[in-house]
């Protein structure tokens, strides 16, 4: 049986100014990754003998973060090795998350010499100027560089960009975009940039010295950096995602099919055994429950089959295929078409989906108010 595994790396070499994720900057000096791993290997120990029993092979392995490549060679070769020496790894997609500025060629080879063979690379703009309000602690030049070292070490690359980000016109992203597709990466992603409640670029935004552009001008840049990749080439396969031929990404296909998964690492979540579970944390909280022999989960709750028939609707309604009528019958023994009855209804009489014989799937007007679509179909949520 397959299955996929998520690996969380929880540092990065400075906190950009929009996250909020959990992460721990490494310039800070605070924090020392070498505890980390040994704990990493620990739960990485655990999982993998739960996977071998159970019969499971790891065909995709992420690891992301943080910046994972913000270690340093040796980390990353112990991370690594970690990972080849406990999990049931089954020639799998192994991505990796990288920064430009935090990869260099020794880092380049450590990688790919354990068997990485897919990275993410988060280039976000090529503009210097915003770049900087980010955060983000390198020039387009330098992601330039960086995406060249990725080609030449990587079978392959991907790309991500963020667009409604401040002093950003739809032709400032359009232009940024041009340039990357000059690249010619494998899988492209944009993202809308979401302002976190309590950091430094919220801040300055609620404080009306940082404007932000119209949700309207987003939503064009979007739809106009969509039709740039379809004549380059790309299929728009989900709402955010982008791929040559081969290129999708078989990891996120994991989460996007409902399908389960196992996450390691501070804060990781899972979706295994009909239940979904978190990670601690807190270094402190994870620490104790490891180095007492037990899984480091806080909090863990069994999935209803509602919540179940919710979940691979809406996951799956993020793939621009949708959600196939048989499948979903197959997997759950309900007619998705009697279940969501009045929200299909409903969102057909906007516009916002379509289906024919087999399949529903978001309408063009629904993928820009995705989040407005899946709404509906939790418990009920018609409005």
């Amino acid at each position: 049986m397959e299955t996929a595994v998520y690996v969380h790396v929880p540092y990065c070499a400075t906190k950009c100014h929009y996250c909020d994720f959990l992460s721990f900057p490494l310039s800070l000096g605070r924090h020392a990754p070498g505890e980390y791993l040994r704990l990493l290997e620990t739960e990485l120990s655990l999982r993998g003998r739960e996977l071998a029993s159970g019969g499971y092979n790891v065909t995709t392995l992420y690891i992301g973060g943080g910046t994972p490549t913000a270690l340093t060679c040796a980390e990353l070769d112990r991370l690594l090795s970690s990972c080849l020496r406990h999990l049931p790894l089954a020639n799998p997609e192994w991505t990796v998350e990288v920064n430009p500025g935090t990869l260099d060629p020794w880092k380049a080879f450590v990688l790919s010499r354990h068997g990485v063979n897919r990275v993410s690379l988060g280039v976000q703009d090529l503009d210097n100027s915003r770049l900087a309000l980010l955060g983000r602690t390198y020039t387009a030049a330098e992601a330039c560089r960086a995406f060249t070292l990725c080609r030449e070490n990587f079978a392959s690359v991907a790309v991500d960009l963020l667009a409604g980000l401040p002093q950003q016109a739809a032709d400032d992203f359009a232009v940024t975009l041009v340039k990357v597709l000059e690249w010619r990466p494998d899988h492209v992603s944009l993202y809308s940039l979401k302002l976190a409640e309590g950091t430094p670029l919220a801040a300055a935004v609620a404080s009306g010295n940082l404007p932000l552009p119209e949700d309207d001008e987003t939503a064009d840049m979007l739809l106009a950096a969509r039709e740039l990749l379809a004549e380059a080439g790309y299929e728009h396969y989900e709402i955010a995602n982008f791929a040559l031929p081969g290129h999708a990404c078989r990891h996120n296909l994991v989460y996007w099919l409902n399908k389960p998964y196992i996450g390691v690492g501070l804060g990781a979540h899972s979706h295994w055994g009909g239940k979904r579970s978190a990670n601690a944390k807190t270094l402190s909280a994870y620490a104790a429950l490891l180095d007492s022999g037990l899984p480091p989960v806080e909090t863990e709750w069994a999935v209803t089959e509602r919540e179940a028939m919710e979940d691979t609707l809406i996951l799956g309604l993020r793939l621009l295929k949708g959600v196939g009528f048989s499948e979903f019958t197959a997997r759950h023994g309900y007619d998705i078409r009697r279940v969501f009855a009045a929200e299909l209804e409903y969102l057909l009489r906007l516009g916002l989906i379509e289906y024919d014989f087999s399949r529903i799937r978001l309408a063009a007007n629904g993928i820009n108010l995705a989040n407005e679509v899946f709404t509906q179909f939790i418990s009920g949520g018609q409005s």
